[in-house]
Parts: C-alpha cells; structure tokens; sequence
C-alpha cells in the first residue's frame, strides 16, 4: 500500500549494550527514523509539517515484541505502514528485519504498533490530522 521501502541501518558500537546486542531502545529509535522516511517518502517530511502547520505526531503508546537479539554489525531493516486514522489519532505497524548478506529481507526481529495523537505545538493539545496524512491512512468510521 504504502511503497515505502523501509530504512536500512546498520547496528553501531554505540547501540549495543553490555550484553553485547542491540539495546531494546534502539529498536524504538531506529522505528522513529523509519516514520520520519515513511512521511518525506509520501511527500509529507514532518519538519515541513512542524514549520508549517505547527503540528506534530507525539506517541501515546507502543506495542513492541522482540524476537530475537541483534549485534554489532547486524544490517537490519524498518518499516513503517500507517493502519488507521481517526480524528487526530493514528495507528502504525512497525517491522524490522534482519538482512541477508545478500539484501534480502530475513528473520523478522521485532514488531510493533504505535499509536499517536497529531499534537498542536502552541497549543499542546491534540489537533487534527492534516489533510495529507489522512491520505496516508485508511481512515475507521465513529468518532475519535
């Protein structure tokens, strides 16, 4: 639905933990920077956004499952795919997956729904979606 591909990262010394593997923070950091690639991918960079609408997505709640551990040097990739809409609050559905040494999608190593509200910057309330990210998403019926 969306096209977006997805944003591919390599795991950093600065990522992994005293265990040795990618620490459970990164996981969300890397799925933040796959839902700002996931907005400018569909012409919507939310610094524009900010800029010009004074708008902005702020998280209400995360869901996340990991599935197994990642370690230095791990190529993985993120994606991001908008499931709802509704007023001003949205739903996305977060996958990373390891990558192969030949760039194809592996092992599926953690999954995650999140779910914002779009929050006005001067007022610090909720505000509706903008236009264009309802675009994005398939909007449910009732109210929000």
């Amino acid at each position: 639905m969306s096209g977006y591909p997805g944003l591919v990262v390599v795991v950093q010394s600065s990522h992994v933990d005293m265990f040795g593997h990618l620490n459970h923070t990164c996981y969300l950091e890397f799925m933040e920077w796959s839902r700002f690639g996931y907005a400018a991918h569909h012409g919507f960079p939310i610094p524009e956004m900010i800029a010009r609408d004074r708008v902005a997505p702020a998280v209400l709640r995360v869901q996340i499952q990991y599935r197994r551990e990642c370690r230095y040097g791990d190529t993985l990739r993120v994606t991001a795919e908008a499931i709802s809409a509704r007023r001003q609050i949205g739903r996305v559905a977060q996958r990373i997956y390891a990558v192969g040494p030949d760039g194809a999608d592996g092992e599926l190593v953690a999954d995650a729904e999140l779910t914002f509200v779009m929050m006005n910057l001067d007022t610090r309330r909720a505000a509706p979606l903008p236009a264009a990210f309802v675009a994005l998403l398939p909007v449910v019926g009732g109210d929000g």
